[in-house]
């Protein structure tokens, strides 16, 4: 097994315990990709990418409830930024079923946008969502 990839530190949590596992569940999954890269394995990797865009949208649409139902102002933006990443995954996933190697250029999107995501976007709504549902 390669070197850890994604490390889990604790200024990506955002105190809300649904929302952290799932998170950490997504960086399980980056790690295995990026396993499988290393490995030049790929049906391990095209196997970790299902599993990374069949969580991130189960994740996402989690997410969303909770801010509904905290009736978060900036939700339809917040949907969109989801939205926009599942189109650029599942765009990676296209071309990587059409045999192109596109395993450095999901490593450097993933690394870059899912803790950036949750350090601005996420930690945006905790305040809000805490106050909303009494977490």
């Amino acid at each position: 097994m390669a070197d850890t990839f994604l490390h889990w530190t604790s200024d990506l949590d955002t105190g809300i315990e649904q929302v952290d596992e799932q998170h950490k569940i997504l960086v399980k999954y980056i790690n295995e990709m990026h396993d499988a890269h290393v490995a030049n394995d790929r049906k391990g990797m095209g196997v970790a990418l299902d599993h990374l865009i069949d969580y991130t949208v189960q994740h996402f649409s989690d997410e969303e409830g909770l801010l509904e139902m905290a009736e978060y102002p900036l939700l339809d933006a917040h949907h969109r930024v989801h939205e926009n990443f599942v189109n650029k995954v599942k765009t990676f996933k296209g071309r990587f079923d059409n045999g192109d190697d596109v395993g450095q250029e999901m490593m450097d999107l993933l690394e870059t946008w899912l803790f950036l995501h949750i350090r601005r976007n996420d930690h945006g709504y905790v305040k809000h969502v805490k106050e909303k549902l009494g977490l």
